[in-house]
């Protein structure tokens, strides 16, 4: 009984027709919609990379106009933080030699001429259809510019 078993399931496997099972069939959708979800959710950490790109980008403009880090530039980084989607714990530092004495509404002065580096970083994650979080990836966006404003 065993013996005639065994030749069945080899007969079947050096068979060389063209027959697809709905076992295979099943399989091979399965796998086909696994991977869709996985492209899908490398192509979202993508756009939230776009999307701090271009935060960077309008915080250094925020900042070489103001001359420094002001109220002004906290709100603007907490509206662009809104708009950001598909990215948790973003945050920010600005590397730099800063200006004292500060002046009056500025919390931290940078004098004219004077590069500044700003590094913006999210957590976003890897999961599938429901989202399990599966892998975290840290994002990071980081841009670079000069004060235009001269304190005395």
């Amino acid at each position: 009984m065993i013996s005639i078993l065994q030749k069945r399931i080899r007969r079947l496997l050096h068979s060389e027709a063209g027959d697809a099972n709905y076992l295979s069939t099943l399989l091979f959708i399965f796998i086909a919609v696994i991977l869709l979800a996985f492209i899908l959710n490398v192509f979202s950490i993508i756009s939230t990379k776009q999307q701090l790109d271009h935060a960077a980008d309008q915080m250094v403009k925020q900042i070489q106009l103001a001359g420094g880090v002001n109220d002004d530039t906290d709100e603007l980084f907490d509206f662009l933080c809104s708009e950001i989607t598909g990215a948790s714990d973003i945050d920010y530092t600005i590397s730099t030699s800063y200006h004292t004495p500060r002046p009056a509404g500025m919390q931290k002065a940078i004098q004219l001429g004077t590069p500044f580096y700003i590094t913006i970083t999210g957590r976003a994650e890897l999961g599938g259809f429901w989202n399990f979080d599966l892998i975290n990836i840290r994002v990071v966006a980081r841009g670079s510019g000069v004060s235009e404003i001269y304190w005395k």
